[in-house]
């Protein structure tokens, strides 16, 4: 298993403090989320469901428009 990344943040909905997980094992990539309050959840994804939800992420990105700070 290779740790690509863990990204902190806060859910915008609930105000809860995250946790996003981002992992490579083997061929797949694990994608967990975790909230202090609420439980976690993880996902194994190949390459092609990992570039949709990649080209998915940055479209959605370009709709909201420029980083606000909070």
């Amino acid at each position: 298993m290779t740790q690509v990344a863990n990204i902190m943040f806060v859910d915008k909905d609930s105000g809860d403090q995250g946790l996003a997980v981002v992992r490579i094992e083997g061929q797949v990539i694990g994608l967990a989320l975790s909230l202090q309050r609420d439980g976690d959840t993880e996902v194994f994804l190949g390459a092609s469901e990992l570039d949709e939800l990649i080209r998915a992420l940055n479209r959605a990105r370009s709709m909201i428009g420029e980083v606000s700070s909070d």
